[in-house]
């Protein structure tokens, strides 16, 4: 909401509460307390950003701290505080925590945090995140509290997970020979941030370098025949992942072979991941279809699958878990075979699974999985000339026509951070929606 400003000419940004951010702070406020009801203590100190996006409900701190000048929050059982300086107090109260309860305790910047950390917790039983001064530390029972994940994050996944797709499939029909890595990245990353995501950890792998280098991120190497783009992006401190592949023409043989295995664990991965589901056993099954195809150490050269939420993860997926998925959650499966990499983010709910990142624009494949169909995103087919609007190419199955995307147009302005509406009818903050090729390698 905005109003004239009659000093500068300019309209100004007024202050709204959101009341479904309050209710979640609220019930996050009664889990804090029941913590120090449990263990006998006074209050609890957060310090890593993570506990605070979550405890706030989305705040990032990250837009406004260094590392010389610190933020922590500060909850008794009756009362709950921002512990900062002098020079982002303004920030965090009226755009990053507006109407949530919270009181305040600053200093000058030049005066050492933990100076004011010493004076909130001396005569105090205090349990933290972080150990600091004479509390007692206990980051995984306070990690544990950020999940099952509430409505308000559900919601807030279910936005993220449109736009995050929408960047990288849009970025991935615009590839074409002579792009590098970098240059993919960075496409990546500007359809993010303009949108105020903010891009975690980017890979582009070109023509089968993460066969060797699981974990590449990018670099200067153009791509000839193929890439291998995966994204891991934040917004309101909850993350979402999804990796796509896209050819330039034909679809090489060995990537078509392995793709054609990779999305059988994948499909494997989400089909079980359910409420109530250790994730020990989910393995399990993915790990015999890795032996059926004959692949039986394949699994051991990058892992597999990890449940997200304020971290990318917040539990990683290892043969031995015991870890129970407890809905909601949210798991980010991207398994490996050879070249071939597939990854997409699934919500559990408590009787049914939903793709976060369901392909928007993107050809698909069906895998049957106990006699249910799970689609997964296939291998996308770019022309190898220039882009033009329409391009008629030919393969093993006939002809077929791609109107290839573009990203233009308006984009909706985010008078607050908190914004970030997506109508599910329509391409991501109105852009271009053309129709997509529906050209797939294993169609």
């Amino acid at each position: 909401m905005r109003h004239p400003d009659p000093y500068h000419g300019q309209s100004q940004r007024l202050l709204v509460r959101d009341s479904a951010r309050e209710r979640d702070v609220a019930a996050k406020q009664q889990q804090i307390q029941d913590l120090l009801i449990q263990s006998n203590a006074d209050a609890v100190l957060l310090q890593d950003p993570t506990n605070i996006s979550w405890f706030t409900a989305g705040a990032d701190l990250h837009r406004c701290t260094t590392d010389s000048s610190r933020t922590s929050i500060f909850v008794t059982r009756d009362a709950r505080l921002f512990a900062t300086n002098a020079v982002d107090s303004a920030q965090i109260f009226e755009r990053e925590a507006f109407g949530l309860g919270f009181q305040l305790k600053q200093r000058e910047w030049f005066q050492p945090h933990q100076e004011l950390i010493s004076d909130l917790c001396r005569g105090r039983r205090v349990i933290s995140d972080s150990g600091v001064v004479d509390t007692v530390g206990a980051p995984e029972r306070i990690a544990t509290l950020r999940l099952p994940l509430t409505d308000l994050e559900v919601k807030r996944l279910q936005q993220l997970g449109r736009v995050v797709t929408h960047a990288v499939e849009a970025t991935a029909h615009g590839v074409r020979h002579g792009k590098t890595e970098a240059d993919v990245a960075g496409e990546v990353s500007h359809r993010l941030i303009k949108r105020t995501v903010t891009p975690v950890r980017i890979q582009v792998c070109a023509d089968g370098r993460n066969e060797r280098f699981r974990h590449w991120m990018y670099g200067e190497n153009p791509v000839e025949r193929y890439v291998v783009i995966s994204c891991m992006a934040r917004r309101w401190g909850l993350h979402v992942g999804i990796c796509r592949t896209v050819c330039l023409g034909s679809i090489p043989d060995d990537l078509a072979q392995a793709y054609q295995k990779v999305v059988l664990m994948h499909a494997t991965g989400q089909y079980f991941s359910r409420n109530g589901a250790q994730l020990g056993e989910v393995w399990k099954k993915v790990h015999r279809i890795y032996e059926k195809f004959g692949l039986p150490s394949e699994w051991q050269r990058a892992d597999q699958a990890d449940v997200i939420g304020f971290t990318p993860g917040e539990h990683q997926l290892y043969p031995d878990s015991t870890v129970f998925l407890t809905a909601p959650a949210a798991v980010y499966w991207h398994p490996t075979v050879g070249p071939a990499m597939s990854g997409d983010t699934v919500l559990v709910q408590h009787k049914s699974a939903h793709f976060l990142t369901s392909p928007r624009s993107w050809p698909t494949v069906t895998v049957q999985v106990k006699g249910r169909v799970v689609p997964c995103p296939g291998i996308l087919c770019v022309p190898v000339s220039a882009p033009n609007s329409h391009v008629t190419a030919e393969d093993s199955s006939g002809t077929y026509q791609r109107s290839l995307p573009l990203d233009e147009g308006p984009i909706s302005r985010l008078e607050s951070v908190w914004e970030l509406e997506v109508a599910s009818d329509l391409s991501v903050f109105e852009e271009d929606d053309k129709a997509y090729s529906e050209e797939s390698v294993l169609e």
